[in-house]
């Protein structure tokens, strides 16, 4: 995905897609609360998490229709201009996700930004959203609370998105932070 429609993708971020302020909000450097806690604002810094269910799991929770998740968070500094002398800051995280019966890994983009001190994850166009709890010292718990949804593709349009909707099974996931070279650099997204 081309880092133009990335920013395009992220930058119609609207209310609907979490209870925020009415659009994507860049993060101001010190005021990064609990998000500095799982990634520090250095640009250029990512940080990702997973978790792959096994059969015992699978079969223990039958309603669950996650297999396999991941979650990518990085910090990115926009070029200065009139509006963000400094550069914008923001948060962009990507989540991808197998789901049963489904071969294809389906993706979700958008970004992250403290509400009310919680982190919350948003994807632009009512996309749906998710919490972001940090559980140290290595693990994230990723929330679609009662009624919460993320859209997802499995590719760069919107043609066969199908919401990840919270069920029985699939309110909260715990990942685990993974390794470096398991963790792509936000470009190659």
């Amino acid at each position: 995905m081309g880092r133009f429609y990335r920013y395009a993708l992220v930058a119609g971020f609207l209310c609907v897609a979490l209870p925020a302020p009415a659009a994507a909000q860049p993060v101001e450097p010190g005021k990064e609360g609990e998000l500095a806690n799982i990634l520090p604002p250095e640009v250029g810094r990512r940080v990702c998490y997973s978790r792959r269910y096994d059969a015992a799991h699978l079969n223990s929770h039958p309603k669950q229709k996650v297999t396999e998740i991941q979650f990518r968070l990085a910090y990115y500094r926009h070029e200065p201009d009139e509006t963000a002398p400094e550069g914008q800051r923001n948060y962009y995280f990507e989540v991808l996700a197998r789901l049963r019966g489904q071969g294809k890994l389906l993706t979700s983009m958008g970004e992250c930004m403290l509400y009310d001190g919680k982190i919350s994850c948003g994807v632009d166009c009512d996309g749906g959203g998710f919490t972001l709890t940090n559980r140290p010292p290595d693990k994230v718990l990723l929330g679609l609370g009662e009624n919460g949804r993320l859209r997802m593709t499995d590719g760069c349009d919107e043609e066969g998105a199908i919401d990840l909707e919270a069920g029985a099974d699939d309110r909260e996931f715990l990942l685990t932070k993974t390794g470096d070279a398991s963790c792509p650099a936000y470009e190659d997204w």
